[in-house]
C-alpha cells in the first residue's frame, strides 16, 4: 500500500539491500524527506464481517477482529476515507 501511494518500489529495495546491492539509483525517500504525492491522498480502513463471527462478543476489546481491509484513494483525506467507509459498507 505505502509502495503504491508513494511510487516507490520498496519490495525491490529491500531485496537490493538483503543481497547487498546498490539503492542509491532508486531514489527512496528518507526521513527527512516529504515529498509526498500532492494530488491524491491513499487511505486504508478496517473491514468487519460480525456476520462471520457468530457468537463473538460485537464490543471489540484490545485484539480486534479485523477479517480484511479496503484501500482507497481520493483527491482529500475526507473523499478518501469516505470511499473506504461506502466500500467497507460502513451503515
Amino acid at each position: 500500500f505505502v509502495s503504491k501511494t508513494m511510487g516507490v518500489d520498496f519490495i525491490e529495495a529491500a531485496t537490493r539491500a538483503m543481497v547487498g546491492y546498490e539503492t542509491e539509483s532508486m531514489n527512496l525517500p528518507t526521513l527527512e524527506t516529504r515529498n509526498r504525492p500532492s494530488n491524491f491522498v491513499g487511505v486504508k480502513a478496517p473491514m468487519f464481517s460480525f456476520t462471520r463471527l457468530r457468537g463473538s462478543d460485537p464490543v471489540l476489546g484490545v485484539e480486534m477482529a479485523s477479517t480484511g481491509e479496503v484501500a482507497c484513494y481520493g483527491s482529500s483525506k475526507e473523499e478518501a476515507f469516505l470511499k473506504s467507509l461506502l466500500s467497507t459498507g460502513f451503515k
